[in-house]
């Protein structure tokens, strides 16, 4: 009996991807919605990164720990997640993240539909490199807003 192998919509080799660097964490793209209708990004988060409470309006995430531990920050306070911890977050589910750890922290970011997510994070990326002193909280803020995501 045969079988008819379809070919692959899309293949990330191990340590290949479009590098992002997200206010000096690396992020490194490995599926893009527009072609899967899911974004997948490798997030290594250095000692003491942190993004603050948040909700995404449009994108449902999920958060998969590879190495370290994760600090998760949500409704019903703070949990640590560890190598192999799933961490859902729906649409609309106010969260944010740190590394407390003296190491980095290594996790996949899965956004869904995620366009709007990858648009986002790509624009930091410029910006970062345009603004060598950093951007400012207001234009932090300003960028979230244009793509879905609210702050506090």
């Amino acid at each position: 009996m045969t079988h008819a192998t379809e070919p692959m919509a899309g293949l990330t080799e191990a340590g290949g991807g479009e590098a992002l660097n997200v206010f000096g964490a690396a992020m490194v793209v490995k599926a893009e919605p527009a072609r899967h209708g899911l974004f997948v990004g490798e997030h290594i988060i250095p000692p003491g990164y942190g993004v603050p409470p948040h909700v995404h309006a449009g994108d449902d995430e999920v958060f998969f720990v590879l190495d370290g531990e994760l600090t998760i920050l949500g409704a019903s306070g703070e949990r640590r997640a560890g190598p192999g911890t799933t961490v859902q977050l729906p649409g609309g589910t106010r969260h944010g993240f740190r590394n407390d750890m003296t190491g980095p922290v290594r996790f996949l970011v899965m956004a869904r539909p995620g366009i709007q997510a990858l648009e986002m994070f790509r624009h930091f990326d410029r910006a970062g490199r345009a603004a060598p002193g950093g951007l400012t909280p207001p234009e932090i803020v300003a960028i979230c807003a244009q793509y879905g995501v609210s702050m506090g």
